[in-house]
């Protein structure tokens, strides 16, 4: 059950950011992280606590560059060396419109103001909602969390 907005904590400024919390990320998921769905309670804990709430997510599209599937003769966790430095090889995961790429189900964050997709470059891997891997490349984050003050 969420907290209603009027009991929120009034400092404008606070934020909570939801990272990938997404299928793939779960027991069971392309990139499973053990008892990560233990998470979801907190983070619906967590975010009751909040007005402002930013989900991330990975959203990458078919024949991403960071996928082995796309670099013939390479496995998931093999190195490459892309322009913008080295590059891990991972399962297909998070594929754009895919279930695995869909936010946890049990999420009850319905007051988050935005959902950042991130990894939607097909040449450019993005592990962090602010910049990509090129650490060149901004996502708008910074953006818009600086817009909101």
């Amino acid at each position: 059950m969420t907290t209603p907005l009027s009991r929120l904590p009034s400092d404008p400024r606070a934020a909570l950011l939801v990272i990938d919390m997404q299928y793939d990320f779960m027991p069971g998921g392309a990139l499973a992280v053990a008892e990560g769905d233990a998470l979801v309670p907190l983070i619906n804990r967590l975010g009751a606590q909040f007005r402002n709430v930013v989900m991330a997510q990975d959203w990458h599209p078919r024949g991403h560059v960071s996928f082995a599937s796309s670099h013939a003769g390479r496995a998931p966790f093999d190195s490459i060396t892309l322009p913008y430095g080295a590059q891990t090889l991972w399962p297909d995961h998070c594929v754009q419109g895919s279930h695995g790429a869909r936010l946890h189900a049990d999420l009850d964050i319905t007051h988050a103001q935005l959902i950042l997709r991130k990894g939607c470059n097909a040449g450019i891997d993005s592990y962090s909602a602010f910049v990509e891997a090129d650490r060149t490349t901004r996502t708008g984050l910074a953006g818009y969390l600086s817009e909101r003050g």
